[in-house]
């Protein structure tokens, strides 16, 4: 990586969130991730997730041993900075300051910003059925029974970076057959509100409902749009939707949403 282009990312990272800054300062190949989280007086987990956002940019590695190994302490990663990073001085990731505009000055325009996605709304009967029909896509995920909370949250993670959020549908088959809901909506919301509370960084909110489609209940998982704030990650790794599956983000991909920029 060329040395602009890493001074352009760190300002980019850096840009109002001083916390995460301190954090990078920290990084010295030495420290633990848990270290930095004591010492810069942070929660280990959010500690992790800036961790985390610089290795993504470039910023930052773990620390490897001789035989490539990464290095631990007290169970903790250890991290050190990025070889074009060391002896950058921390005053470059600081964004110049501005320019006082001279009187009577025409003032810029500030760039149209794209407005905000609406969210998906709760599917009607007859919508759930053509749906089903259509198959899976971009918005709709099919899980039959038995779907793990597991995998429901990473899907969930997947769909709180895209543009329009998602829905799940718990009951419908991969072919779109709806088989029903071998849970209670009580019995299912407890697991995965926990699993999406336990693996998903930062915290998300998410609702589920009950629906019955011809007779039979499904349960319907509902994740709303990007905020195009938060870069959202499942047990440590950034995922998004793509067509009709979750895939780890790629580095320009988190680049972007961290930029605030839709991916779709």
């Amino acid at each position: 990586m060329e040395l602009q282009e890493l001074i352009t990312r760190g300002r980019f990272m850096f840009s109002k969130a001083p916390a995460r800054l301190r954090v990078f300062g920290l990084v010295n190949g030495r420290r633990s991730a848990k270290a930095i989280a004591m010492e810069a007086r942070r929660q280990l987990t959010n500690t992790l997730r800036d961790l985390q956002a610089l290795r993504d940019v470039g910023l930052i590695e773990l620390k490897r041993d001789g035989t490539g190994k990464s290095v631990k302490k007290d169970g903790s990663f250890v991290y050190e900075k990025a070889p074009v990073a060391r002896h950058v001085p921390m005053s470059y990731f600081q964004r110049p300051a501005r320019l006082k505009k001279e009187p009577g000055a025409t003032p810029s325009r500030k760039p149209r910003a794209l407005p905000n996605a609406k969210p998906i709304p709760m599917p009607t009967e007859q919508q759930v059925l053509d749906i089903c029909r259509q198959g899976e896509d971009q918005a709709y995920e099919f899980k039959a029974q038995g779907a793990d909370a597991s995998k429901l949250a990473k899907e969930v993670a997947a769909f709180l970076n895209t543009r329009s959020g998602g829905v799940i549908l718990y009951g419908v088959d991969d072919t779109g057959r709806i088989v029903g809901t071998d849970l209670a909506r009580q019995r299912l919301d407890q697991p995965l509100q926990n699993a999406v509370r336990n693996s998903i960084s930062p915290a998300a909110h998410i609702q589920l409902r009950s629906l019955k489609v011809m007779g039979t209940e499904i349960l319907v998982i509902i994740v709303p749009p990007w905020n195009r704030k938060d870069v959202y990650f499942y047990e440590g790794r950034a995922y998004v939707r793509k067509g009709t599956n979750a895939f780890p983000a790629k580095p320009e991909e988190i680049r972007k949403l961290h930029r605030g920029e839709y991916l779709t």
